[in-house]
């Protein structure tokens, strides 16, 4: 699996424009123009450490500029802002596709075994019940 890289469709391989990849990063769910395939949307974990050490950066720098060089200015920001720059184009590159899995639902191995007869007196049973529900109206009639 590729955490690192342009983001390409899991069924044609197509890769995907950074500019759509930057709105895919808020989305869920991607669906290829090419080939019509719905793919899952993923940030990967390199992203999580590409964001510490942003911060890291720019705390370093700010304690640099203010403690060793002893000067904070506007430049001082500016320099601070670089390190999360980088991470916001970094970040572009942390997204993948994925297929969608699909899980199946099995019956209880008890509703197999009744015969269809059964099943149709169980489910004729059930409407029954509620057609004679009390829906409230003999509380009206006694006031």
């Amino acid at each position: 699996m590729q955490y690192f890289g342009i983001p390409t469709c899991p069924y044609c391989r197509k890769r995907v424009n950074l500019i759509r990849t930057w709105k895919l990063k808020r989305e869920g769910e991607y669906k290829c123009p090419r080939c019509g395939g719905i793919s899952n949307v993923y940030l990967s974990p390199l992203v999580y450490v590409f964001s510490v050490i942003a911060i890291c950066a720019g705390v370093c720098i700010y304690f640099f500029h203010k403690f060793v060089l002893d000067d904070i200015g506007l430049f001082t920001c500016l320099y601070v802002l670089i390190p999360f720059v980088l991470f916001f184009i970094l970040s572009l590159f942390t997204v993948y596709l994925k297929k969608p899995v699909i899980k199946r639902v099995q019956r209880p191995a008890q509703e197999k075994r009744r015969p269809a007869a059964q099943r149709r007196g169980a489910e004729r049973g059930a409407d029954d019940a509620f057609s004679e529900m009390d829906t409230g109206r003999y509380m009206d009639e006694g006031r």
